[in-house]
């Protein structure tokens, strides 16, 4: 791999590289022998927030959980209401946060304190992949068998 970066004259950072780790935090993650989480951070940043009071809350929401959606199961569907608020919302006046949106909202942050574990994928490993379909989003998750457990790979959620 050395010869091949030299070759093209490409130069790492060694603060940016790790070799060897048999964990850690990558590319927004925590990878460890169990599978890959969530990074805490991110969580806890929803966690702490209040209830959006304004449109630019409501897209930072949205963008943070926007960073999770490997990790929710139908974060489209369950993200709804948030996007029903910033319907229609052109004017400061206009934005109306919903007790639909409130009770979402807090159910989101429930959710977050359970997400799961993903596990990485292994060549020649059987696959699963359910759907569930609704008016408004089609989400689906694909699973890894492993023997006696099903262990998730990655949610993938649509409207």
């Amino acid at each position: 791999m050395f010869a091949s970066l030299r070759k093209i004259n490409m130069k790492l950072n060694p603060s940016k590289c790790s070799f060897g780790e048999e964990g850690g935090k990558f590319l927004g993650h925590i990878i460890t022998e169990c599978g890959i989480r969530a990074n805490p951070k991110k969580i806890e940043a929803i966690e702490n927030m209040q209830s959006p009071r304004n449109k630019k809350e409501v897209q930072s929401l949205t963008g943070k959980l926007a960073a999770l959606t490997r990790f929710l199961s139908k974060s489209t569907e369950r993200s709804l209401p948030f996007f029903g608020t910033l319907k229609n919302c052109l004017k400061k006046t206009d934005f109306k946060w919903t007790e639909e949106a409130e009770v979402a909202f807090q159910e989101m942050k429930k959710l977050l304190k359970e997400l799961p574990t993903m596990t990485a994928l292994i060549a020649g490993e059987t696959l699963i992949l359910y759907l569930a379909a609704s008016k408004e989003a089609i989400s689906s998750v694909l699973i890894a068998d492993k023997g006696q457990v099903q262990m998730p790979v990655y949610f993938v959620a649509k409207l």
